[in-house]
């Protein structure tokens, strides 16, 4: 049977003052910045909490898989504060490799 890596997390974390500042140091300080998606180890997204919220409440039933558990929360430790290029793909893609080992084990 399938096993999710332990502290693999689908986090929308509402950022401080000072994580909103280097988030926008780090993507342009023209983009309006309140939150960010972390996707465990795939990666992150940083945005407005509209789109934050839009693609956490889709994920954590689309890739319900790939995460350990779904939370939302106002502290949290930002490793890295560059969105995430080509982040969907990366869920798209493990998400399938998993479905097909699912699928190979139930057929065994």
């Amino acid at each position: 049977m399938f096993e999710k890596r332990a502290g693999n997390d689908l986090v929308l974390v509402r950022l401080s003052n000072e994580q909103i500042a280097l988030a926008r140091q780090a993507n342009g300080p023209r983009l309006k910045i309140t939150h960010a998606l972390l996707c465990g180890m795939y990666g992150q997204m940083l945005g407005t909490e509209k789109q934050c919220r839009k693609y956490y409440n889709a994920w954590k039933d689309i890739f319900r898989h790939l995460f350990d558990r779904a939370f939302e929360t106002k502290v949290h430790a930002i490793q890295r504060y560059e969105s995430t290029a080509n982040l969907v793909m990366s869920l798209i893609e493990e998400d399938d490799r998993i479905e097909l080992r699912r699928q190979g084990e139930q057929g065994a």
